[in-house]
């Protein structure tokens, strides 16, 4: 098992662990927030948990499996499942190629929507923020996959951070009202 496991001695690795959850955090929220109306009951939030897990853990495992498969250093792939699927099985390159693309677009999309409506408060704005939101996903395009990731994680880890502490000050002060 050590020989899958890569170990890297960064000095940082608590900022970059904190910066990671609180990017993922970032994107998280809004769709928590738009949701919020959806599960109505403890016991609705818990099945949907449990099923959520169930699926994330089913496909991280088969990830993994493909991932201990290969013989390339996976450091150095900027998409290593992707060269995986193409080694192991290239039979389902294409199909799994779109499952990517569906996954992308589903995730710009929800996080989007999530956003826009946590940011805006009449159609005008709505609608200008959106023309941004795709103005800039043109313009950062052309940055490349790899170096978007290196840029826009620890600028939105920040901004996540910022949000959770900001929720839990909000939280707090609720508790001290009451």
């Amino acid at each position: 098992m050590n020989e899958y496991i890569i170990i890297q001695n960064n000095g940082n690795w608590l900022i970059t662990s904190i910066l990671y959850a609180s990017y993922n955090c970032v994107l998280l929220i809004p769709i928590l927030i738009s949701i919020k109306g959806l599960l109505k009951n403890s016991k609705d939030i818990r099945h949907v948990a449990i099923i959520v897990s169930l699926i994330l853990i089913t496909l991280l495992t088969i990830v993994y499996l493909f991932l201990i498969n290969i013989d390339v250093d996976i450091k150095k792939l900027q998409m290593p499942a992707v060269y995986a699927i193409n080694n192991i099985w290239p039979e389902i390159k294409k199909f799994y190629g779109i499952i990517i693309l569906i996954s992308i677009f589903t995730t710009a999309i929800s996080l989007g929507i999530g956003f826009l409506k946590n940011v805006t408060v009449n159609k005008k704005g709505y609608n200008s923020i959106a023309f941004l939101m795709c103005a800039s996903a043109v313009i950062f395009s052309g940055i490349g996959f790899s170096n978007l990731v290196n840029i826009l994680y620890p600028i939105l880890g920040i901004f996540g951070f910022i949000q959770i502490v900001q929720i839990i000050l909000q939280k707090k002060e609720k508790t001290d009202i009451t």
